[in-house]
């Protein structure tokens, strides 16, 4: 009798840890939908999937799709993802991407918001139990934008006039921005760019008329994809830039400094939360995490040309001084 009842548990478990390898290896579909590409961020979704068995070729397809900075392509890169039977999506940047995906009726969303509050937003009802069939990251960019304004006063005290440039995707940043500068007796020069191309030539000879003495960068995939030519104007008027990433001193770009997340630790926690939808998780019983580990990085070169003395109080909370 008792071997009868080992044989039939192990029957039972040899038949639930089949149905589990089963349902493990399934062929799955995996979205991802970027306002731009190359992005800071796709690559961290997809290397830890990657490293949690959802590799592409074996069992995993994985789409990527760029709207390229305009707002407008989301709705129909959207509409191809979730034809192609997709089982989650991930919507990377702005509002516009998870909202397209919403508007699909997307089975399962991931969003990583990098420019913008989600609650506020209306994408999800609260951050503790995320409603409908959404979940994912949150960036703080507009309290970020306030901090970097402030370390542009750290490292210029006497400045006055204050460059931001803004568009679609970042309009509660210059909000958050333009209210603190305002409430510090700062002059902001706001250049509002409409739609693409954007010319930053001229942007930058408005400021020159304007005598700004240093700016503030705010998150768009516009301007990380031409963060470079953005960064040599910088070095051309001899202005002092906070750009909205840390990888604006890597990329050698021109800023002096860059405050902001880590696009790889981000990115791969919202590949984590992509994977336990995978497993079955409904996305509504997922909290949406808020990002609070924050990088500062310093360019000790643009700082030398451009012949600014950087007070400890700001080199002592460096990240990184890339020399």
């Amino acid at each position: 009798m008792a071997a009868r009842r080992r044989f039939l548990i192990a029957t039972v478990f040899g038949v639930l840890a089949a149905a589990v390898a089963r349902a493990q290896s399934r062929p799955v579909k995996i979205g991802i939908l970027l306002a731009r590409h190359p992005s800071f961020y796709g690559p961290g979704i997809v290397e830890r999937l990657r490293e949690l068995g959802y590799r592409e070729g074996q069992g995993t397809t994985l789409l990527q799709r760029s709207a390229d900075g305009v707002a407008e392509n989301f709705p129909a890169l959207a509409r191809e993802l979730v034809d192609a039977k997709c089982d989650v999506i991930f919507a990377v940047g702005p509002e516009h991407p998870v909202r397209a995906l919403q508007n699909a009726a997307a089975p399962a969303v991931v969003f990583l918001a990098v420019d913008y509050d989600p609650v506020e937003r209306g994408i999800v009802t609260n951050f503790r139990k995320p409603d409908r069939n959404t979940t994912g990251i949150f960036i703080p960019q507009p309290a970020l934008a306030v901090k970097r304004l402030q370390l542009l006063r750290e490292i210029v005290p006497s400045a006055r006039r204050v460059l931001v440039f803004s568009d679609t995707f970042c309009k509660d940043q210059l909000q958050a921005v333009r209210s603190a500068g305002e409430a510090a007796g700062l002059r902001m020069t706001v250049v509002d760019f409409s739609k693409p191309p954007y010319d930053f030539t001229a942007a930058f000879e408005k400021a020159r008329e304007a005598q700004v003495e240093g700016m503030v960068g705010l998150t768009s995939p516009v301007f990380a994809t031409r963060a470079k030519e953005i960064g040599a104007l910088l070095v051309k008027h001899r202005l002092p830039g906070v750009g909205w990433s840390v990888e604006m001193t890597l990329i050698g770009a021109g800023f002096l400094i860059g405050y902001g997340d880590s696009p790889g630790k981000v990115s791969r926690r919202a590949g984590e939360i992509g994977a336990r939808i995978l497993k079955g998780v409904k996305p509504a019983d997922i909290p949406v995490e808020q990002a609070d580990e924050f990088e500062l990085f310093i360019d000790a070169k643009i700082a030398q040309a451009l012949g600014v003395r950087l007070p400890e109080s700001v080199r002592a909370r460096a990240t990184r001084i890339i020399q």
